[in-house]
């Protein structure tokens, strides 16, 4: 890999890992934010990146400089870090972490009224950790693909394994493109695709203060959703590609897809900041001590801070009329979307 990708994928890490950081201090120090389960999937995709922040220093120091160890940690070595299965793993649990978190918005606009019997804190631990086993075993054919072996003068070096051919490999290499990226990218923009009808058509259900609030962050899912697809596609296209002999690795077109599925890794917590004011004004405290004081006269608290400015306005001006079956599911969709 040139210098120039390193230096850029040297930037990308670094980001990653801060705005990661920054995000998981925010979490922590305000733990009422993990009541809303949203927030679960916010952290746990935190958490993902800002190990992948660390994993793609292998590329940034470049993986041929480092010296192959002898014996199982070898072995381990090339199946795991080598490879890239590490990195490209937890970029799987990234995909399917956001499919949740459209399914997640989906349920608490038009499942109201069952939405915390349906989301409840158990069942959100467990989807977490199923998107871990499913990414971990969807890509672990790759952990295969890459073996320790001794090369010139004896010294360990790691090589890459074909483990199909013809057919098979294709249709193996269209199994993982859907697996690990299409199939959950898809269900993530058709839920989003779906929200937005259903938002766009009852508007009158989202004015009052809290629906406002829960409007936020459905764009901030949706944004989320859309970076990913642009981030993503080009890369996993290009290995399906290469499955099919039509495209190479290791050149400067791969090199770029690289970048910007790693640059996913950083761009999250950016994308919180601007589009959720839960997350900014946490932000601001974090990093402006000096307007610690000030924000806090704002009555900002846990999960109600998305929703003041609109308080505010909404004693300014009216509610809509909406009839009383509207008024029920609106109050409904006000829980669980608050936050």
């Amino acid at each position: 890999m040139a210098v120039d990708a390193r230096i850029v994928l040297g930037i990308i890490a670094s980001l990653a890992i801060i705005n990661n950081g920054l995000l998981l201090l925010v979490i922590c120090k305000n733990k009422a934010l993990l009541k809303i389960p949203y927030n679960k999937l916010v952290l746990s995709l935190a958490i993902t990146d800002f190990i992948t922040g660390i994993g793609i220093f292998n590329y940034v120091i470049g993986q041929d400089s480092i010296p192959i160890p002898d014996g199982w940690i070898g072995h381990v070595f090339c199946h795991v870090i080598y490879s890239q299965y590490l990195v490209f793993t937890l970029g799987i649990v990234s995909v399917y972490t956001v499919a949740c978190m459209a399914i997640d918005r989906w349920l608490a606009v038009a499942r109201p009224t069952k939405y915390k019997t349906i989301l409840t804190k158990y069942r959100v631990n467990i989807c977490v950790l199923c998107i871990w086993i499913i990414s971990v075993l969807l890509n672990t054919p790759h952990l295969f693909e890459m073996k320790a072996a001794a090369g010139p003068g004896n010294i360990p070096q790691c090589k890459w394994i074909v483990l199909t051919e013809g057919v098979a490999r294709m249709i193996v290499a269209v199994v993982e493109f859907m697996g690990k990226f299409f199939l959950p990218f898809l269900a993530a923009s058709v839920t989003m695709i779906s929200l937005h009808r259903r938002v766009k058509s009852s508007q009158a259900l989202f004015r009052s203060n809290r629906g406002q609030a829960g409007l936020r962050l459905l764009r901030m899912c949706m944004l989320t959703t859309l970076i990913l697809g642009v981030c993503w596609f080009p890369n996993q296209l290009s290995y399906l590609l290469f499955k099919y002999g039509l495209t190479q690795l290791d050149t400067p077109m791969h090199h770029f897809t690289v970048a910007l599925c790693m640059f996913n890794s950083s761009i999250n917590p950016i994308v919180y900041c601007i589009s959720n004011k839960t997350y900014r004004r946490y932000f601001m405290i974090l990093l402006c001590p000096r307007f610690k004081e000030r924000l806090i006269a704002t009555d900002l608290t846990g999960s109600e801070a998305v929703n003041t400015i609109f308080d505010r306005i909404s004693k300014a001006r009216p509610e809509p009329r909406i009839s009383v079956a509207n008024a029920i599911q609106a109050r409904a969709v006000e829980r669980n979307t608050k936050g």
